[in-house]
Formats: structure tokens, sequence, C-alpha cells
């Protein structure tokens, strides 16, 4: 029996595919997007991950190079193996808020922002500020945060991208919230905002 034809319409999804894709040569099959058979879509550059499911209707698994569109042979990294199936904390917090914080403390594309998550809000901070300044610039948003408090660290840039592909990515009027769910400081974290079409995951930083 023929699938189901998917109707599933992202904004600017290439460049958000590459985003998270690698952008170097040591691993060209990073460089491709993943259609699997079950109708998911991956990319993964060994630091984030994003896929998308339920996006097509192919019967194949296939590679397809994100720059050249040419289908490229070799085993995909087995994605499901890196996604986390539980976690011990859970944050709920503004995509808009997020993104503004993320573009506030990420003074580079390599700053690392800290996250001291706390009872009933989370203080974002960065090191760029405290070496300029003397102190980090604080930012405390308010946010709903259920399970364990503790310190973690993400690149900034990594953030702001996740964000910014939930924006193009959810529906005109949907509620304005990205769902973060954590195992520990020093494992990946998922993304997202709706959990039956979108994961996009972040490995944190470990810091001093």
């Amino acid at each position: 029996m023929e699938k189901e034809k998917k109707q599933l319409t992202i904004k600017n999804l290439h460049r958000h595919l590459k985003r998270a894709a690698s952008s170097f040569d040591a691993r060209p099959i990073l460089k491709c997007v993943h259609y699997d058979s079950d109708g998911s879509i991956t990319v993964t550059d060994s630091h984030r991950l994003l896929q998308i499911k339920n996006f097509h209707n192919h019967d194949q698994s296939f590679n397809q190079d994100l720059s050249t569109m040419n289908i490229i042979d070799g085993a995909y990294p087995d994605v499901n193996r890196l996604i986390p199936t539980e976690h011990h904390t859970e944050i709920t917090i503004s995509l808009d808020v997020l993104i503004r914080i993320m573009k506030a403390l990420g003074t580079s594309s390599s700053e690392v922002v800290k996250w001291n998550i706390l009872e009933n809000k989370i203080v974002f901070s960065n090191q760029s500020d405290k070496m300029y300044y003397g102190e980090p610039i604080e930012i405390s948003p308010n946010a709903s945060i259920e399970g364990e408090k503790y310190s973690i660290s993400f690149i900034a840039k990594y953030v702001k991208e996740c964000c910014e592909f939930f924006i193009d990515a959810k529906e005109r009027y949907a509620v304005d919230n990205v769902k973060i769910k954590m195992f520990s400081p020093i494992r990946p974290a998922v993304f997202t905002i709706d959990e039956t079409r979108y994961v996009y995951i972040v490995t944190p930083v470990r810091t001093n």
C-alpha cells in the first residue's frame, strides 16, 4: 500500500538543515541530510542534531548532500541512540525570549553561555563580559522548571539557531514556547516544540 503523502512546509528549511550539518570534508556523510525509511529526515554535525519526523514518503533510506544535492553512498550514524529517552529536568521558556538572550550574550560564534537553573528562573551569563567588565552580565527571565536544578553551558549560536528553526517550523498561531529536556550537565539536551514532529539536540560544553 502506498504511504500517505506527508504535508509539511517549513520556512527556510534548507538553511536550517545546512546549519546543523557538518561543513567539514573529514566525514562527508555528515554533510548530508539522511532520509530514513520511517519518514523522518535527520542532520547532525556530532555537536547538534535536527530530526523532523513524518516528513517524506520514500520507502528506502538514502543520504543527500546539502551542497550538491547528490545522493551519497555510505552508512549514516545511528541517530536513534544519540537521542536521550529520559530526562531529569524540564524547562519551558518563550522562544522569542530565549533567542534574544542568546543574541545578547552570544557576542561571538563560539561564545559559551552558562545556564544556572534555579527554582523558578534561569540565570544566563557569559564569560566574555566577565573578562571585559570584571563580572558577567546576567539575564534572568521567567521560566517553568521541573526536576533537578544545576548549571549547564551551551554555545549560544547553537541554541539561537535551534530556536530560529522552531520559529520557522511552528504553526502560525501556536504557543510561543520551547521545551528543553535535560538528563545532566554533560549529556545532550533535547529541545522541542512538538515531540511528534521535531527534535533538536544540542550538546553542552564542559566548563571549569
